[in-house]
Order: structure tokens, then C-alpha cells, then sequence
């Protein structure tokens, strides 16, 4: 049998998805089971253990119109060439619907919620149940009578790298400016638990680091070196964001600040995860840049820094 998963983005999203790839590895331990993500997410998908193949798609915003259709055609001779038995269109948008309508599979299965007309592209539809988002994806698995498991991500355990055992990481970056927690509240954390050496780590805004319990990776690291990090960390501590969605997957007790967006909805997959919404009026208002004028940030800026050492303490001390 040969399967294939279709969710081109984007990285926690890929990460919520991994225990489908599992899932089915279980069920059916001698099928190829190949994905298709945009390239930026190959490496990622590198460390899923159930995963045999990764096909991959330039991003259609960093290409011209003329090649970006010149990538997904070729693409569809590759996939039709593979002949597989089923496929499963995680992401339901346009883009996907056409991968998965014009890959010869015998069975198409999507999502009834599925958006940009990709709906028509499906053979068979599965309705969507309540949030967590996760909910969605595994879905797929109960569909195709697999009972999954929302913690199995496939992914393996990594040495420790750092020089330091006991450690907190902090990620306090977002791509959205409104998911992110002013950085003296993370500074002032770090200076109020001395007893704890904390890292961090993620791409954004420059803002200086000078507590003696503090190390300072932040900026490009490969992502075996990210993964190792936070793999063996105590905790880590961050928005909405990818690297939270990762450190759950690790298994590491992960500390989420949510703002704008809504954790019933988003919120991470793991053993032990703690999510700390706003309870500002405005919250969740799902825009990438704060519209609050009067009280700007006001989502985030209310978590007051003892909310957040209290929250911690739970999670290490459990």
C-alpha cells in the first residue's frame, strides 16, 4: 500500500499532524507512506520516522505565477508516477485539492471544511470535529478505522548538547507582532528565578540579554541543534508559535502564552503543556497586528510576570 499525506504548512501545523503519519505506519507497517509540504519544511519532515518519501513545493510566494505552476506540474507527474492507493489532503486550500484531485489515487479523502473549492476535489469527505486543531487531522485516522494517538509524533530523542543539565528555554518570538510578550517581562522572569539557568533561543527583534543565568542562542542554529535544546530542556516557555509546538512534541513541559489567538483552539499537543490565555475583553481577536488603539498589546502586557513563575513552578515541580 502507498500513502500520501498532503499538508504543505506550516511548521506547527506539520507538527500537529505527525501522529496521523504514525498512526497509519501502525495500522499498515509495510505501506510507503510519502508527504508533500512546501521545501522550507523538508528538513522537519526528515526527523518523522514514519515518513519514507518528502515531496516538496516551492512556496508560491517566493516564485514567479509562470514558475509556480511550472513546480506544481511537474510535481503531478511525479505523484501521478507513484500510483498510490490513498491520499490525504491535511490541508484543505486550493493548492492541496489540486495535488490531491490529480493524483490518480484510488481513494481522496478530505475534509468537509476544507476552503477555496478544494472540496471538490475529494472522493470522500470526513466532518470535522470540535477544536483542539489537532482534532482535525487525526480525524483521518478514525475515518480509516485507526484509533490514534495524540502524543506518538514520531520523532527521536536527541543528546544533550549543552554544557548545562538543568535549563528553561525561552522563545520569545512570533511571526505575528501580536503574539508576542514584552521582552523585559522575560527578562524580569529570568532575573527573579536566579536559581535556574534559563536559554534562548528564536529568530526576531534584537533586545539584550546580561543575566549572568542566561545563555543566548537565538539566531540561525540548524535544526538538530534547536531540536537537542529543547529536547533536554526542563521547560520552555513561549508564544504561539511553532517552537512551541515542538517542544510539546518532544516531550518537553511547555509553558504557552496565548494572546491574540485562542488556545482552545491552537494550543500545543503534549503530556504536559500548560497554556495561559488572556482574559483581556478583546481576546482572541486572531489579527497578526494589534487593532487596540486606546490599550495597544493589552492582550499579552496583562499576563503579569508572576502569573507566568507561578505557571512554571507547576510544571516543573509535576
Amino acid at each position: 500500500m502507498k500513502i500520501l499525506i498532503i499538508k504543505l504548512s506550516s511548521f506547527g501545523d506539520i507538527i500537529q499532524c505527525f501522529p496521523v503519519a504514525s498512526g497509519l505506519a501502525k495500522k499498515f507497517p509495510a505501506a510507503q507512506i510519502d508527504w508533500v509540504a512546501y521545501e522550507n519544511y523538508k528538513e522537519l519532515l526528515k526527523y518523522q520516522q514514519a515518513i519514507h518519501h518528502i515531496h516538496t513545493l516551492p512556496h508560491y510566494a517566493s516564485t514567479g505565477i509562470l514558475s509556480s505552476i511550472s513546480c506544481l506540474t511537474r510535481l503531478l507527474y511525479k505523484i501521478k508516477e507513484e500510483d498510490y492507493d490513498i491520499v490525504l489532503d491535511l490541508q484543505g486550500l486550493f493548492r492541496s485539492g489540486i495535488i490531491c484531485g490529480l493524483s490518480g489515487a484510488k481513494r481522496k479523502i478530505g475534509s468537509w471544511n476544507a476552503r477555496e473549492g478544494s472540496i471538490f476535489f475529494y472522493k470522500e469527505r470526513i466532518m470535522p470535529p470540535p477544536p483542539p486543531a489537532q482534532e482535525r487531522y487525526l480525524e483521518f485516522l478514525r475515518y480509516l478505522a485507526i484509533e490514534p494517538d495524540p502524543y506518538d509524533f514520531g520523532l527521536p530523542v536527541f543528546p544533550q548538547i549543552l554544557n548545562i543539565k538543568n535549563y528553561v528555554v525561552i522563545h520569545p518570538y512570533s511571526r505575528w507582532r501580536s503574539k508576542i510578550w514584552p521582552w523585559r517581562n522575560y527578562l524580569e522572569l529570568t532575573v527573579r528565578l536566579p536559581q535556574y539557568q534559563f536559554v534562548f533561543i528564536g529568530i526576531g527583534p534584537w533586545f539584550p540579554i546580561n543575566a549572568p543565568n542566561c545563555l543566548d542562542y537565538r539566531g540561525e542554529i540548524p535544526l538538530s541543534m534547536l531540536m537537542a535544546i529543547i529536547g533536554n530542556a526542563q521547560a520552555t516557555i513561549s508564544g504561539d508559535s511553532g517552537p512551541a509546538h515542538l517542544s510539546a512534541a518532544l516531550g518537553c513541559p511547555t509553558l504557552v502564552l496565548f494572546g491574540p489567538t485562542d488556545a482552545s483552539e491552537a494550543r500545543p499537543i503534549g503530556k504536559k503543556v500548560i497554556v495561559v490565555q488572556s482574559e483581556a475583553s478583546c481576546s482572541p481577536c486572531w489579527h497578526n497586528i494589534c487593532l487596540n488603539k486606546k490599550y495597544p498589546m493589552c492582550c499579552l502586557s496583562e499576563i503579569s510576570v508572576e502569573k507566568i513563575i507561578k505557571k512554571l513552578m507547576i510544571l516543573i515541580e509535576n
